[in-house]
């Protein structure tokens, strides 16, 4: 399964934000996830990842993780607005 992860970085802390996801994004792993795709808008207020989890209770399991859920303080600093959504790849 795939979820889009779409970031307003428009009145973000960009360093903060970087920070924590230096620390965040090795968790992926740890729950069989993997970031396929981030790139950042060339004006540099938005990001878009799409993260890749094999299901959702994986996916769950990297939201909850103790070492993520210790850096919400980070994350909420960091001012960064966040959507998520399931999606899937589409082939033309």
């Amino acid at each position: 399964m795939r979820k889009l992860v779409v970031l307003d970085l428009s009145s973000a802390n960009i360093d903060l934000f970087e920070s924590y996801e230096r620390k965040v994004i090795p968790l992926l792993s740890k729950y069989e996830g993997k970031l396929e795709l981030s790139v950042r808008s060339v004006d540099g207020t938005t990001e878009t990842h799409v993260l890749y989890f094999s299901d959702n209770l994986r996916f769950e399991g990297f939201l909850s993780d103790p070492s993520r859920v210790a850096l919400k303080d980070n994350w909420a600093r960091s001012v960064v607005v966040s959507a998520i959504s399931d999606v899937e790849q589409v082939s033309y």
